[in-house]
């Protein structure tokens, strides 16, 4: 999930999913502050810094007087013998409360030890597989033509006109990955050594002006392919093929291109049901509110619905699954507290 998409659906009221951190090491402060607001009921220091600081400033409050060791310590001693003896009842307290907790993250350490096995061999398989998946090369098909450079310039400088624009910018991409060579390079022993350098190559070499942009230009490509794994679609239909016509362009912009022509030869061996993708796609972009993260938006629900969970649990995206930025997920959530 990119950084951004994650952001924004977190602002939206998603929670994204984080892997469990191990327990936090024990420190005396941190045995200090859990026993005054554990066992002795007090307040913590960040709750009297902030009381305090809307106090002073603008003169409300955040809730009740702050809870202090001072002021617990006055109201249960008033006499020397009294505050000798409840220091010494402190003492030992504190000292059995450390003992327990020194014992209750042992404990919980030995537990996340002996249940590791349980899982770890299948979790391994399952990250394995994944791995296997990204790493995976294999050539990529399309009815379309090779696009020219010009093409792939024209449709940038309208590519944040609208979600059909970007769509149809990041089909051109998807269509020039047809006709580079991006296969392993194997060693003399049969090792990858390497990959060829695909479109990235080809840009450095023959547009460099495209080259420059090519981390922007690529964001545009996967999400067409997304488009197209919503739709219910696959190779070699390309992701512009499901878009609905285009309406008149304006004079002053860059023509929109016809959507591609899908030849009933070419396509009657497609285990693909076009009438039915092209629905769906008209379903996404009806949802879409003229943005790109709307799109994205709309994209996130159709590939992972769980992506948004209820009651206010954490996003954990299932195995095979297509990775969902967390801008996506903040305006998701946000979309669904408003």
């Amino acid at each position: 999930m990119r950084k951004d998409v994650e952001e924004y659906l977190e602002g939206c009221g998603c929670r994204v999913a984080r892997q469990p951190a191990d327990p936090a090491p024990i420190t005396f402060e941190s045995l200090l502050d859990g026993f005054l607001v554990h066992v002795l009921r007090l307040d913590s220091e960040s709750y009297q810094r902030a009381f305090w600081s809307e106090a002073y400033h603008n003169g409300h409050t955040i809730g009740h007087i702050p809870r202090t060791f001072g002021a617990f310590f006055s109201r249960n001693a008033r006499t020397f013998e009294q505050k000798v003896s409840l220091f010494l009842a402190l003492a030992v307290l504190f000292g059995a409360y450390t003992a327990l907790s020194l014992l209750v993250r042992h404990l919980s350490l030995l537990v996340r030890r002996l249940r590791r096995p349980t899982y770890y061999e299948r979790e391994r398989e399952r990250r394995r597989k994944l791995a296997a998946e990204r790493r995976e090369i294999r050539k990529h098909r399309t009815l379309n033509p090779k696009p020219t450079f010009d093409a792939i310039r024209a449709a940038i400088r309208v590519a944040h006109g609208s979600p059909e624009d970007a769509i149809r910018l990041g089909s051109l991409l998807e269509d020039l990955e047809c006709f580079v060579d991006n296969t392993l390079i194997h060693g003399s022993q049969g090792q990858i050594v390497g990959r060829r350098g695909g479109i990235k190559r080809l840009l450095q070499r023959e547009a460099p002006d495209l080259f420059e942009r090519y981390s922007t230009i690529m964001r545009y490509k996967a999400m067409a392919k997304r488009f197209r794994q919503a739709c219910g679609s696959g190779e070699p239909v390309p992701p512009a093929a499901l878009l609905p016509a285009p309406e008149a362009a304006d004079s002053d912009s860059a023509p929109a291109p016809a959507p591609t022509a899908l030849p009933a030869d070419a396509t009657a061996g497609l285990q693909v049901d076009l009438a039915r993708a092209r629905e769906t796609a008209r379903e996404i972009l009806a949802e879409c509110e003229g943005t790109l993260i709307s799109l994205e938006a709309a994209l996130a629900l159709r590939l992972d619905p769980d992506c948004i969970p209820a009651n206010g649990g954490e996003y954990v995206r299932r195995p095979g699954r297509p990775r969902i930025p967390r801008k996506v997920i903040g305006w998701l959530v946000r979309r669904r507290v408003a």
